[in-house]
């Protein structure tokens, strides 16, 4: 390496001028270098000599360090250091003015414009932090006024830093140019600052909707072939809806970037905290597009006996008490509710239960304006009542309303969350070894990636909690495969529930059980709960950095947020502790690709047919690899392997949903788009919820606009 140059007073700043360049622009020039009194790596903004002939440069570079100067957030980019060096030698950048700032490694925005669009949930989460930055600019008094792609610099953790505050501006204050004349980037300019009039803070809100349409459908809301005609599409203010542009849409994402994009400031958000505060609930519904409804987690009938008053005054609180609760359950639960009318005694032998069922007996006593309900629930199994929870409520208030309204509210309450916790009877451990067996097995089959194999996997789950019912990982497997279940049998969100329920069994039984936690966050991510699932994946990790699992759901997330420095941690974590796994390898290319990394994600892909072939070498009928084999070959263009894994894949598992859905992504990634829909269609007819990826699944980019595609 070349001696670096030194630069700045008493040599501060050194770097080389070739290898440690960033950016240039008219007037100035970014490099990497090192703060030698610090010892930090800075980025270095210099201004050119050339521009001394240009007064409005050298104000707007000290505009810029001194606006930035005064803000501290995380998404804007630290300033360190600001000088003008009057007369100093530096080598060619003699007399020149200079920026030390954050360095941060990353790619701009309109460099990722290049190679892809940002994914919906990407989109949503780069929004949030510029709201959030704009916020603390807009809080100073500052307007921007250069929003665009090129100064907002997207960073590996998929967090964002806004630059370039050379053109910004404070409210009220005079223009660096006359009034009327254009000053910014005009492809995102709001239509205020076309005609050159006073801005305010709904101007920089304009030009980031400008910069998310662009993001999401790389089109720009308003084009022209020329400077005037872009200036006349804004001032025209009618782009084409998103959904237009780029099929699948989603309509959250579509009336926010329409709001923002309002031709009359009064029609946008108002504030950046506002549109802040729009964007969580864009992020909520986004996270139910084509999932299923987060189901209640326990089913079962649950008799409700007569509440027995122990005072003449508790009569009739206690028969409004068994209607209101009867009522209250059946609401908010999946219960079957059987309310036994007076009439019998209140023991529970005058009803006939089926095994499993659950019984609720409850003791009433009014004193004054004080109410003490003591109650048990008891399951009914092998011939007998067992008790599983005994407490008492005391509620105090002068209306009796009120009382009955808190009882049953807080016996709900508290119900459900026990219901949760039934532990099932204790077996001898000597049955354990033969269940464990079974639940391995089961779940080396379930990774198969067909539905003959799940429905075999679905058997030794059971087998297995016939044998030890206490048996957490059993629990766990099974929830885990009726996911994959609910994906393979039309979306019947049923099967989520019931997925819930046997996680939490396994949690009942055993808290620290990692597996447990991957498959509740598993089913969580199915029924549009992303933030609760990565908090269960993050849970398992932590009880066990084995859970391979657990590591590749979490990781395929995160890529899928942008957040690709934790995305790939995670995969290639996941890929060294199940190698024979070719999905976290398939994960992980997609996801350095889209950061940037593509040498890198080529090895992955070599790696992962090596792998690959290998597994398949000694389990031919595992399809799941063999799919994603072809996905790996077809990514890394070896179209020919591709082919050829296609046509096994076909050949072994010609009608099955999973197989043809996958086999419609590789068909995509071909470029054969009427093969690739009628896969998707075939997959569909089979029973695969296809619409759980549609709408963010970039292999089928391909399809998107395609008129029987949006039919799906």
């Amino acid at each position: 390496r070349p001696t670096p140059l030194k630069f700045g007073p008493k040599d501060r700043y050194e770097f080389d001028p070739q290898a440690d360049r960033l950016g240039e622009s008219p007037h100035s020039e970014v490099f990497r270098a090192r703060d030698t009194q610090l010892d930090r790596l800075v980025a270095l903004k210099i201004l050119r000599n050339n521009s001394e002939i240009d007064p409005s440069a050298k104000e707007r570079f000290e505009r810029e360090a001194k606006h930035t100067g005064a803000l501290l957030h995380q998404n804007i980019a630290t300033i360190y250091d600001f000088a003008t060096l009057h007369g100093e030698e530096f080598g060619h950048f003699d007399g020149s003015a200079y920026i030390a700032m954050e360095y941060v490694e990353g790619r701009t925005l309109d460099k990722v414009l290049k190679d892809r669009p940002l994914g919906y949930e990407e989109a949503v989460r780069v929004a949030e932090q510029i709201t959030m930055a704009l916020g603390a600019v807009h809080d100073r008094g500052l307007v921007h006024r250069d929003l665009k792609p090129a100064n907002l610099m997207l960073l590996p953790d998929g967090s964002i830093k806004l630059l370039d505050f050379g053109i910004s501006r404070i409210k009220g204050e005079k223009s660096l140019t006359q009034e009327g004349i254009l000053v910014g980037t005009v492809l995102y300019m709001s239509p205020e600052q076309v005609r050159g009039t006073d801005l305010d803070d709904r101007s920089d809100l304009f030009s980031m909707g400008s910069v998310l349409y662009h993001a999401l459908t790389q089109q720009l809301p308003f084009s022209g072939q020329s400077f005037p005609e872009v200036c006349m599409a804004i001032l025209d203010g009618r782009p084409k809806r998103p959904s237009q542009v780029r099929s699948g849409f989603p309509p959250a994402i579509e009336q926010f970037l329409l709001r923002c994009l309002a031709p009359d400031p009064e029609h946008r958000y108002q504030s950046a905290e506002q549109a802040y505060g729009a964007l969580l609930e864009v992020q909520n519904d986004l996270g139910n597009l084509g999932r299923a409804p987060s189901p209640t987690s326990f089913r079962g009938r649950l008799y409700l006996t007569p509440v027995a008053a122990l005072n003449e005054a508790a009569a009739p609180l206690a028969r409004g008490f068994q209607i209101d609760l009867e009522a209250t359950l059946s609401r908010s639960t999946s219960l079957d509710i059987v309310r036994v009318e007076r009439g019998a005694t209140t023991a529970p032998s005058f009803i006939t239960p089926g095994d499993g069922d659950l019984v609720l007996n409850a003791k009433l006593r009014l004193l004054g304006t004080k109410a003490r309900l003591r109650f048990e629930l008891t399951r009914y199994a092998g011939g007998e009542y067992h008790e599983l929870w005994k407490d008492t409520l005391v509620v105090e208030d002068e209306d009796e309303f009120a009382i009955q309204h808190q009882l049953v509210g807080d016996m709900a309450r508290n119900l459900r969350r026990r219901l949760e916790d039934l532990r099932p009877a204790s077996t001898p451990s000597a049955a354990a070894s033969q269940a464990r067996a079974l639940v391995m097995r089961s779940h080396d089959l379930l990774h198969r990636g067909t539905s003959q194999h799940l429905l075999r996997a679905i058997g030794g789950f059971r087998k297995a909690l016939d044998i030890d019912p206490t048996l957490a990982i059993a629990h766990a497997g099974f929830a885990e495969a009726l996911v994959i279940k609910f994906l393979m049998f039309d979306g019947n969100s049923a099967f989520l529930g019931q997925a819930q329920d046997e996680a939490h069994r396994a949690l009942a039984l055993d808290s620290d059980c990692p597996e447990a936690h991957t498959s509740l966050g598993f089913a969580y991510q199915m029924a549009g709960r992303a933030a609760d699932a990565r908090r269960e994946w993050r849970l398992a990790i932590q009880l066990d950095n084995s859970e391979w699992l657990a590591h590749r759901l979490l990781g395929a997330q995160y890529a899928r947020l942008g957040n690709f420095a934790e995305a790939t941690s995670l995969l290639q974590r996941a890929i060294d502790l199940k190698p024979e796994h070719l999905a976290a390898y398939d994960h992980l290319f997609s996801a350095l690709k889209r950061a940037g990394k593509y040498e890198r994600a080529l090895v992955i892909a070599e790696r992962g047919t090596e792998a690959g072939e290998e597994r398949l070498a000694k389990v031919p009928d595992d399809q799941d690899v063999r799919l994603h084999l072809a996905l790996l070959y077809a990514r890394r263009g070896s179209i020919e392997d591709a082919r050829l894994q296609v046509q096994a894949a076909k050949d072994r598992f010609p009608k099955d949903g999973y197989t043809l859905f996958h086999l419609a992504c590789v068909h995509a990634l071909f470029g054969e788009a009427d093969e690739a829909l009628r896969l998707l269609h075939s997959a569909q007819s089979r029973g695969y919820y296809v619409r759980s990826e549609l709408h963010s699944n970039g292999d089928l980019d391909l399809l998107r606009g395609n008129p029987a595609f949006d039919k799906l």
